[in-house]
């Protein structure tokens, strides 16, 4: 089976409030940030570059990245794929895409970053099967995991 082909939009005035309606499941609502939150954070604190995920004609999920001032990495800071859409693969194309989108930046750094609620395998193992490493460090509560950016 075919991954399935996603896009990126702007969050903008015309898209921003069906960005905020979209919802993970009950039982995932305390892994990830509200989009609303994410929408305001990046608002801001400018290093961070808020994005819808489409496929086709529809929204189906957020993402956020951006490059931290402090230790000069950028992180994958959220992917939510909405709760209709769960399941399909949309969630590992939209990572693959973001790791494409950032490896495209000027100053890309070595690694790309992300961190995850532990209990949430289903997150660890997505991360993993695109290339990410566990590193064994909690950040937040958060399990860390690295990408390699290979030149």
């Amino acid at each position: 089976m075919n991954a399935p082909t996603v896009r990126f939009e702007a969050i903008t005035e015309d898209n921003w409030e069906d960005c905020v309606k979209l919802e993970v499941k009950e039982e995932q609502r305390k892994m990830v940030a509200p989009n609303w939150y994410s929408i305001i954070q990046a608002a801001y604190d400018k290093s961070y570059t808020p994005l819808s995920i489409y496929y086709e004609d529809k929204m189906i999920g957020f993402f956020m990245y951006g490059k931290d001032p402090e230790d000069g990495l950028y992180w994958i800071v959220r992917l939510m794929i909405d709760k209709r859409f769960q399941g399909r693969g949309y969630g590992e194309a939209a990572i693959r895409l973001g790791l494409e989108l950032i490896k495209r930046q000027e100053d890309c750094s070595p690694e790309i970053v992300i961190s995850y609620v532990p209990d949430n395998e289903a997150a660890g193992k997505l991360y993993e099967r695109v290339g990410f490493m566990t590193t064994g460090r909690i950040i937040d509560g958060e399990a860390e995991a690295r990408y390699k950016v290979l030149n």
